[in-house]
């Protein structure tokens, strides 16, 4: 309970960069589309801009994940194997893409992880606790707010995902 609570406070911290951030990016955009001398970054300014609603949406999927494992983890609902091992991999590309951005890259290389795990999640087992539920819904929300971040858009991303079984 204390780690679900943890990660729970670092994604409420999370909030405040991302505002910070979407409005860099805004002013950015606002500077490049002014000055002449900087026409030439508009493509990147806009790349980055671009990430702000996905990584945002990201963000909130992820506290609700993390408010359902304290509450599946207070009321000592089971939550299947299966979908903790989703986490753990999906935990992974995150790292990854994470790297990736704060080197000033496109985490286009995390896009083949993040399908498996959501094809991956689209195989396990549906079970009947109202958390374990909630938990697998995020987990695939996440996954196409993530494949959004690597410059898919909202159709793509979703329809990279198949249905769960």
């Amino acid at each position: 309970s204390d780690a679900a609570d943890a990660v729970l406070e670092h994604s409420r911290r999370t909030e405040e960069v991302l505002t910070r951030f979407s409005a860099a990016a805004a002013e950015g955009l606002a500077v490049v589309r002014q000055s002449p001398f900087h026409r030439h970054e508009l493509p990147n300014v806009m790349a980055y801009a671009d990430l702000s609603a996905p990584l945002d949406h990201a963000s909130r999927n992820l506290r609700v994940l993390a408010r359902r494992c304290v509450v599946s983890l207070w009321r000592q609902e089971p939550v299947p194997t299966a979908y903790l091992d989703l986490m753990d991999q999906l935990a992974e590309v995150v790292r990854f893409m994470a790297i990736e951005l704060k080197a000033r890259r496109l985490p286009t290389g995390a896009r083949k992880r993040l399908v498996a795990v959501g094809d991956a999640s689209s195989h396990v087992e549906l079970v009947e606790s109202i958390s374990a539920v909630v938990i697998l819904a995020q987990l695939r929300s996440l996954v196409v707010d993530l494949l959004m971040v690597t410059g898919m858009d909202q159709m793509e991303s979703t329809d990279a995902l198949p249905p769960p079984r």
